[in-house]
């Protein structure tokens, strides 16, 4: 009979970390991602419309994308050609009367022909067919002690979602938060449906984090993107927080600025006018949050704290910052990369969207070179990842 044969103890050994080496290694780190600078698109104005958009919305139409523009001066949504780069449908509605639907706000695109129209000062919503120039209007109940539907200001844009015949919109609390305690604003709700055959509303069960007032408070601020998670970035918290449906809870995710000190500096309540006035600008906090579909991924805007010169323009500064970043997250909220926009970029964030081939930014800001007053144009920045 053949006596087996014993492999040597160090063949073992090495054939053993060979094995285990293999079966443990990991692929090469993906690099962070990051937002690379392409090229930019003019869309000219008339001179009734301002460069910079009151509310921006990107919609697939046909394999031609459309930006549509809310123009607040002349109470008009305007579609623009992403192709074209040219204006190809507007329709102006009327403030008072039969069809008018006061000042709007802002919309929410359900198809190119089907547009939900949210008033600024109205508990109303419109539906609008804009080829046939169509109006039908519901009204609705804010839950009790909240405010209408609200998408503003724009350092905190936010969108809405439709689900199931019910609109699901950001408000915002009737009253002043500085007064409220930590439990009191953590039983703040942040957003609430619209039943569009009822017009019955419902708080959703998502409210302020409980600590974010704490013992010293911060901005109240926040923006809300409602597709296909519902995402909360607020003013002074470095997490964001999510929920998969409209009825689940609020999970944070950390998504920290590297720009950023741990610590964020807390509202000056015993201060100034002056000093309570420049605290969104001096102080570094988190802006809008908006979700690229095509991508599946978050961009989270970040708005380091500048110190103001005294030649300076403040409310210029309130509406195009200095400076700012923005942290990219995968679907699951888990940051990815981040981008720093120095001051030579001189791009307004505030005025951004999403379409099928990238990030869009707004360049028309005043210290902007290219900035020209007849021209809404944009820089496309691409997904490098």
């Amino acid at each position: 009979m053949k006596r087996k044969q014993k492999l040597p103890a160090l063949a073992i050994i090495a054939i053993s970390f060979l094995i285990f080496s293999c079966g443990n290694s990991k692929s090469k780190d993906k690099p962070d991602a990051s937002l690379v600078p392409s090229e930019t698109i003019n869309f000219s104005l008339d001179n009734q419309t301002s460069n910079v958009s009151s509310f921006l919305a990107y919609h697939d139409n046909s394999g031609d994308g459309l930006l549509f523009s809310l123009n607040q001066q002349t109470n008009e949504i305007q579609a623009y050609s992403m192709n074209e780069q040219k204006l190809v449908h507007q329709n102006s509605y009327a403030i008072e009367g039969p069809k008018g639907v006061g000042e709007i706000s802002a919309f929410h695109i359900v198809r190119f022909d089907s547009i939900i129209i949210f008033p600024a000062s109205k508990n109303s919503v419109y539906t609008s067919n804009i080829l046939k120039g169509s109006v039908e209007g519901i009204k609705y109940e804010p839950p009790l002690g909240y405010s209408n539907a609200v998408f503003w200001p724009s350092a905190f844009p936010s969108n809405s979602a439709l689900i199931d015949g019910k609109l699901m919109v950001k408000t915002s609390f009737m009253g002043n938060p500085y007064l409220l305690s930590d439990d009191q604003m953590a039983a703040t709700h942040l957003a609430y449906s619209i039943d569009l055959t009822s017009g019955q509303t419902t708080p959703l069960p998502h409210f302020f984090p409980k600590g974010y007032w704490g013992d010293k408070k911060t901005y109240w601020r926040f923006s809300m993107s409602a597709s296909p998670k519902f995402v909360y970035s607020f003013f002074g918290d470095h997490n964001v927080y999510y929920a998969d449906s409209p009825n689940s809870k609020l999970s944070p995710v950390l998504a920290e600025s590297k720009y950023f000190k741990k610590s964020i500096d807390r509202f000056p309540t015993d201060g100034s006018s002056e000093d309570k006035g420049m605290y969104p600008i001096v102080t570094p906090h988190y802006g809008n949050v908006i979700y690229d579909q095509y991508r599946e991924v978050y961009y989270r805007f970040c708005l380091p704290g500048v110190e103001i010169q005294e030649e300076e323009n403040i409310s210029q500064l309130f509406s195009f910052p200095k400076t700012f970043s923005i942290i990219i997250l995968d679907k699951d909220l888990n940051p990815v990369g981040e981008t720093y926009f120095g001051k030579n970029t001189a791009l307004a964030p505030y005025n951004s969207f999403v379409g099928k081939d990238g990030l869009y930014i707004s360049i028309n800001h005043p210290e902007n070179p290219e900035n020209k007053e007849d021209f809404m144009s944009f820089k496309r920045f691409e997904l490098n990842w």
